[in-house]
């Protein structure tokens, strides 16, 4: 029985880069060109004008769209300026986000087309370097990706003392940018990227926000796997009692993360007290391992990053 594709779908691709990443890049795109994909986008982060000048130069199709700007915006004013152009310009049924360092298969096209998607569905395809995803798919909690509403950068000591009453259809209740699948009312909601997050949190937040606000489901497919060619900071491992998921962020890295995600947990927190407890347990925790690993700049910036995150979310507050 030949399998059926839906060829009447328009399904572009967009991905972000910045830096000097073509040894990413390259593979990444090269394999959607050779798909029937209805347009890819290529947003250039704040790259030099010689690496510009080298995609530019490598991607003349009609088929693709390379788009820049002389500053890096971070992820979140990077995605931002990308779908704000792609609602304007493109009017594909779907739209698949990656990072420039996500390379799908070469039937990626075909299983996406041959997928029945709702109207108010959107997709994450695995990626097995991110384990959290699955592990929400696995466990039936669409929460685990972003921990329980009073857990402090992920971690809830107090977690068997509370009931997570969650009335949700949905896989995940957040994803990230790459290997995430848009439909056009996701497009269309007017929910974008917070730009002033800057870097990391900005995707859990924005599709969080489209699950929330607007209603959409997160659905998690094992259909199709995307490979990260690049391995993330927090995902190095080293002598577990002496390093965390910051160990070897670069300071940029480590304030951005700690920072953004301490706003996130107080914004979703039902109790700031115990919100505040997990924050003292694990805070200490980190700051010992930092220490006993002679990272003290890291003590600096990690009490930096959760004071701006705190004071973020009292600002907020004072604008309600």
């Amino acid at each position: 029985m030949p399998i059926k594709v839906d060829m009447s779908l328009k399904i572009s691709a967009a991905t972000l880069t910045y830096g000097d990443r073509l040894e990413f890049l390259y593979p990444s795109v090269d394999c959607l060109l050779t798909q029937a994909f209805d347009h890819v986008y290529i947003y250039c982060n704040g790259v030099s004008a010689l690496v510009l000048e080298k995609i530019q130069t490598r991607y003349q199709q009609d088929s693709i769209t390379v788009l820049h700007s002389q500053t890096n915006l971070g992820s979140a004013g990077g995605y931002y300026e990308l779908l704000r152009y792609i609602i304007k310009e493109n009017n594909s049924d779907h739209v698949l986000l990656l990072d420039d360092d996500n390379l799908v298969p070469q039937n990626c096209f075909e299983k996406i087309s041959m997928l029945h998607i709702d109207a108010d569905e959107l997709y994450y395809f695995h990626r097995p370097d991110r384990v959290l995803p699955k592990k929400a798919k696995e466990l039936k909690r669409p929460e685990y990706v972003l921990g329980t509403e009073n857990s402090f950068l992920g971690r809830d000591a107090f977690i068997k003392f509370q009931k997570q009453q969650i009335e949700y259809e949905g896989d995940l209740l957040a994803a990230p940018y790459g290997g995430l699948l848009l439909n056009r009312a996701a497009l269309d909601s007017g929910i974008m990227p917070k730009t002033e997050l800057y870097l990391y949190a900005d995707d859990y937040e924005y599709t969080s926000r489209l699950v929330t606000e607007f209603n959409l489901k997160i659905i998690f497919s094992e259909v199709f796997i995307i490979t990260d060619l690049e391995k993330s900071f927090h995902l190095k491992k080293g002598l577990r009692i002496l390093t965390n998921r910051y160990s070897n962020a670069s300071e940029l890295q480590l304030y951005y993360s700690v920072r953004n995600s301490v706003w996130l947990g107080l914004k979703r927190s039902n109790s700031k007290f115990i919100y505040s407890l997990n924050g003292c347990i694990y805070s200490s925790i980190f700051f010992t391992q930092f220490l006993f690993s002679f990272n003290l700049k890291k003590i600096r910036t990690f009490s930096k990053a959760i004071y701006d995150g705190v004071a973020m979310y009292r600002n907020d507050n004072r604008s309600i």
